[in-house]
């Protein structure tokens, strides 16, 4: 796994990362405007940007109005990589566009000492295995943090800052609106943002998303240790009385999974398989490092190409001790790290 360091403005940031990951990005950034290419019935790269521009501007201001900085961080990733912004819009836009969402799995625990842990899986295609990093950001105005994302993207899927809040993501089914940020984009807000769970619960509340959603295992260094669920049609926190801290990907609230459409199936199958797995070992208080390399005949939480699903990493974060705990490829065949905030 590529590891990166970034400091400053968020374009000078974005520029870092571009430059940073340029080898590594660029073929993956091809193919997927390739497949938009194929999904638009375009002949070339400039068709397809004509196709899909209006779109894209509608959800341009969103960000302008909504994250101004993710912008000025786009067009820093741009520059650095050597692409024009309006191709690499397109691929920030992607997943809006195209077909490809992310699937992983959280589990939530405590240590002997009663201290919150964060285990998260991250589930991709074969060919995009290798493509997260782990980008450690020092901002100008925020909180540090070490957090995971796909090369030349900002779409943060786990992270710690300096203070110990711990999130770990799943993504999961909402509807499309007009307004708003999408989920990953969204996700990048919180770390340099929020010190605690507390405020970070206040913080995602606020946050308004235009497509697809997330679960969220959330720590901190109090001691906190929350999951959440959170799409366009808003917001709940789940009781961990009724709801054991594990999530895959379709939504565990009944009342809310009502105000928001069906996963696919074939990825709602595997996370129910998943999902069934993660409470059965959580239940016989087996630790999050043996869930996360589980690979049980059926639901394995660490997959193999089941349902042409991969894992390509696993973390688990200690919120109180400020450290993460690393798998950087398949968590049952490669040696964990441990790494400081």
């Amino acid at each position: 796994m590529l590891r990166i360091e970034t400091h400053g403005p968020a374009r000078q940031r974005g520029q870092q990362q571009g430059e940073a990951v340029r080898n590594l990005a660029l073929p993956w950034i091809d193919r997927r405007l390739h497949e938009l290419q194929q999904r638009y019935q375009a002949t070339s790269r400039g068709i397809l940007l004509e196709k899909i521009r209006p779109q894209m501007g509608i959800w341009r201001i969103e960000e302008e109005k909504l994250y101004p900085q993710s912008v000025e961080e786009c067009m820093g990733l741009a520059a650095g990589l050597g692409l024009d912004e309006e191709t690499y819009s397109a691929l920030t836009f992607y997943h809006r566009l195209g077909s490809h969402l992310p699937q992983c799995t959280v589990v939530g625990a405590r240590d002997a000492q009663g201290r919150p842990l964060l285990g998260k899986t991250d589930d991709i295609g074969h060919e995009d295995l290798g493509m997260n990093i782990l980008e450690t950001t020092r901002p100008d105005h925020g909180y540090a943090h070490r957090h995971f994302h796909f090369a030349g993207t900002l779409w943060t899927i786990a992270g710690i800052n300096e203070c110990g809040l711990s999130i770990g993501m799943t993504g999961i089914p909402g509807p499309l609106r007009g307004k708003g940020l999408f989920s990953l984009t969204a996700l990048h807000t919180i770390l340099p943002a929020c010190a605690n769970v507390e405020e970070a619960i206040v913080h995602i509340r606020a946050l308004q998303l235009n497509a697809y959603g997330f679960s969220l295992m959330l720590g901190d260094a109090q001691g906190h240790l929350t999951l959440i669920e959170k799409t366009s049609a808003g917001m709940v926190v789940l009781d961990p009385e009724n709801i054991p801290l594990a999530h895959t990907n379709h939504i565990l609230d009944p009342d809310f999974a009502g105000q928001n459409p069906a996963q696919h199936q074939s990825i709602h199958n595997n996370g129910q398989r998943r999902l069934a797995t993660a409470r059965a070992l959580l239940a016989a208080d087996v630790g999050p490092d043996q869930i996360l390399c589980n690979r049980a005949v059926t639901g394995p939480i660490c997959q193999r190409g089941e349902d042409d699903l991969h894992t390509d990493f696993a973390v688990i974060f200690s919120p109180m001790e400020k450290t993460l705990h690393l798998w950087p490829g398949y968590p049952d065949e490669v040696v964990v790290e441990t790494l400081a905030v």
